[in-house]
């Protein structure tokens, strides 16, 4: 630190010029960085609640059943059919996908969601096949405040706002875990 307040000490007028130059540069750099970093953070963190919200919304839809399984137990996202006496799913893979599409109003570019802003650039996408959902029913005699989770894992690819205008960078690749719970309150 003390040899860049003598490189600024110098009896040389034009030697400054240069170095705040350069420091200016160096500052933009670290702002656009801080940026970028901002911005993929606050897509994930979006994108996590409306996982969280679309789960929530498909145990609501599905409350009756999905409330009896947990108040009684287990089986919280299943129910008996009544023609075939086999169990069937009340809440799946399909129907979070389907929530969550209506919640972020994405568009469909082929096997895409694609999530754009006002100005039509691409703020992130997302592949719905490449989504897993693991649901996990309350245990057997559960205790009181046991959940109904749900983990969903997607994989997120978000375009860079910069470094991709100017050195055509890959875009970042962010697979993100979610855990829900559902509790109902009785």
């Amino acid at each position: 630190m003390m040899g860049l307040t003598e490189l600024f000490k110098k009896k040389d007028s034009g030697m400054s010029v240069p170095m705040v130059a350069a420091l200016l540069l160096i500052l933009l750099m670290l702002f656009c960085a801080m940026y970028e970093y901002l911005r993929v953070v606050s897509i994930v963190m979006q994108l996590d609640q409306a996982v969280e919200q679309s789960v929530q919304g498909v145990a609501i839809e599905n409350w009756d059943e999905v409330y009896q399984g947990v108040r009684e137990g287990y089986a919280g996202t299943y129910t008996k059919a009544e023609l075939t006496d086999d169990w069937e799913e009340v809440m799946n893979r399909e129907q979070i996908l389907a929530q969550m599409k209506k919640m972020i109003e994405f568009k469909v570019a082929g096997n895409t969601w694609v999530k754009e802003d006002d100005a039509g650039n691409v703020l992130f996408s997302l592949k719905p096949r490449d989504t897993t959902v693991k649901i996990t029913n309350t245990q057997l005699a559960a205790a009181e405040g046991d959940a109904l989770t749900v983990e969903t894992t997607n994989t997120i690819t978000v375009p860079w706002r910069f470094l991709g205008a100017m050195f055509n960078a890959p875009p970042i690749v962010v697979e993100r875990v979610t855990v829900s719970g559902y509790t109902p309150k009785f």
